[in-house]
Formats: structure tokens, sequence, C-alpha cells
């Protein structure tokens, strides 16, 4: 009788400890971790705001080799999700949606932690840049911790738990984008005015893996199309880009030659672009990815000038493979619109 009194004392005294622990422990946490990034937070903010770039760089994606991940909603905008079930030791099962943009300099976004325990957390991610032009990236969360769990805030702050983690990812987010400005860099975008021209064309929306075949048809369907109507060809192909939906790899685009005069069939359009002013960048290269520093160039010089792009986006392909066998030295002139 008298040890069990004893038990009962000791466990009264661990429950009013808990107690006194659990009233005087914070129930509320943050934790940020910066970095400074040579490259213009218009180019860093690309990085943070789609979703599908962030694998490049959480450091918990590389940690955790099985981690399955899935985009919901449209990427880039707010209520689009990133769902992630990886290991239960590692990364668990959990949800990050986009509660908010500030164009190139804030992304917020809740944090929902589901397995192995259920949280939820406030996050941030926001740029800001200096006079030479650098960016500072800061990423963080808040959030609060009932009891008894607060109780671990006594003796571990958050901020020393998932803080090396932010510090992993901000370097590797750091590497990523000096990597892509570097490349960028080699760049010279020109304005130029962009004569109006009539384009003899064949436009669909397909899979971005069956555009050479596309291509490849197309311009013979379209060279066969021009001299049925009897029209000449004023210029080098071209392709339009009216949609590159990197989500879904899917885009819509056109094949196009330019002409003399209106030509249309079954398969065949014509397309007017008006005289206005442009945006070009002269890439030498292979078709394909090699050319995204070039696009990324356009794309950064109209952002860091308040322009929204407006499509299509031209690529006339200058030099003729047939011809040159070095794709090395393959021209291809990009043009962008913008306002």
């Amino acid at each position: 009788m008298k040890a069990l009194k004893i038990v009962g004392i000791v466990i009264a005294a661990i429950i009013v400890l808990v107690i006194i622990l659990g009233l005087i422990a914070p129930n509320e946490y943050v934790a940020e971790r910066k970095t400074m990034i040579d490259a213009p937070r218009e180019l860093v903010f690309n990085h943070v705001k789609y979703w599908r770039n962030w694998q490049a760089w959480s450091p918990w994606a590389a940690q955790d080799s099985s981690m399955e991940v899935t985009v919901k909603g449209v990427d880039g905008e707010v209520g689009s999700v990133y769902s992630w079930v990886g290991d239960p030791q590692l990364t668990g099962t959990g949800e990050m949606t986009n509660t908010g943009l500030q164009p190139y300099e804030e992304m917020m976004f809740d944090l929902h932690f589901i397995e192995p325990y259920e949280s939820h957390s406030v996050g941030w991610l926001r740029l800001a840049s200096d006079e030479a032009g650098k960016t500072e990236a800061a990423w963080g969360f808040s959030g609060e911790m009932a009891f008894p769990m607060n109780i671990m805030l006594l003796f571990s702050s958050m901020d020393a738990m998932i803080g090396p983690d932010f510090d992993r990812g901000l370097s590797l987010l750091k590497d990523i984008c000096e990597t892509d400005y570097a490349a960028v860099s080699k760049y010279t975008v020109e304005e130029v005015e962009y004569p109006a021209k009539t384009f003899a064309a064949i436009r669909k929306m397909i899979p971005m893996s069956e555009m050479q075949t596309f291509f490849a048809e197309s311009y013979a369907a379209i060279s066969a199309g021009i001299g049925k109507a009897g029209a000449r060809m004023t210029g080098i192909p071209c392709a339009f880009y009216y949609e590159w939906d990197m989500q879904n790899g899917q885009t819509e685009l056109a094949a196009a030659i330019p002409v003399n005069r209106s030509v249309s069939s079954d398969e065949l359009q014509t397309i007017q672009i008006p005289a206005r002013r442009a945006f070009k960048v002269d890439y030498y290269g292979p078709y394909g990815e090699a050319s995204a520093p070039a696009h990324m160039a356009l794309d950064l010089y109209l952002a860091q000038r308040g322009l929204e792009q407006i499509s299509p986006v031209i690529e006339e392909y200058v030099t003729d493979p047939q011809t040159e066998p070095d794709p090395a030295r393959w021209l291809t002139v990009i043009y962008y619109f913008g306002e």
C-alpha cells in the first residue's frame, strides 16, 4: 500500500511538472535562414514560384530518393499544391499550398505535415535586391505547437532543428541561380522593330516530345501548299510558340513560312504578325533545350523592365542544317514581344 502511495505521488508530481513546463514553454516557433545570391531577383523568383523547380534545390528531395512528388492546380499560381510521400523516417507525407505571390518579392505557402505527425505552419520565401543587383533570399516558416508537444521547445528551438536544412536548400538554390545567370549573361538582348509579315502556317497543340516530327512534316506540307496556291516564299522558316506548358508537357505552336500573300487550305492558315517593337537574341547552337539560356535572357530582360510578354515567341531558323553539319554554327534568331 505504501508503495502504491509512493507511485501515485511520483505520477502526480510528473503530471504537475508537465503542466508547469507546458505553461512556461513557448507555444509559437519561427525558423528562418538567409543567403546572398549573385543573380537578379527576377531570375531567382522563377526558381521559387514554380513547385516543379523546388525538386532541384529541396534538401529533403536530395535526402530521400524514395520521395514521390505531385503538383496540383496551375503551377506558379496561388492555390497550386505541392504534395509529397516519402520515407516516414526521413520526409514523411505532407503538402504545401501556394497562398500568396508578390512578383519578384515573395511567395507565401501553407505547410501541412500529415505523417508521421500532423502540423500546420505558415511558410515564406522572400527576395530583396541590394545595390549591386544581388539577391538576398530568406526562407522560413512559423507556427504554433500545442501542449504538451510545446515542452520540447524549452530544450531545442525549431530554428536549430530545421535551420540546417534551410541552409542546405538555400545553398542549392544559390548554385542553380548563379549557374543560370552566368549562362544568361552571355547573351545581348537588342530592341528592334519587327516588320509586318504574312505567314502560311500550321498551328497545333502537341506533346513536346512530338515537336521534331511536327516541324519536319509541317514545313513539307506548308512548302507544298505555297506552291499549289501559286504564292511565293519571302523569308526563312519560323516557329511560333503561343503556350509552353511544362507542367503537362505540351505546347501550342505553329510551323510558319513567310509568304507574299494569304495562303489557306484545310491544313494551312494565314497568320499576320503586325509591325511592332521586339526584343531579340541571336542564338548559335542545336535546337531544343540548349537554347534555354537565350530564352531566359529575354524573359529576364522583359521582367527587369516591367514588360509583359505578348504571344507568340518567334524563332527564325536562319541556318539550314542540310548545308551546315555543325550544330554549334546553327543560327536561330529569337524574338519576344512585350509591352
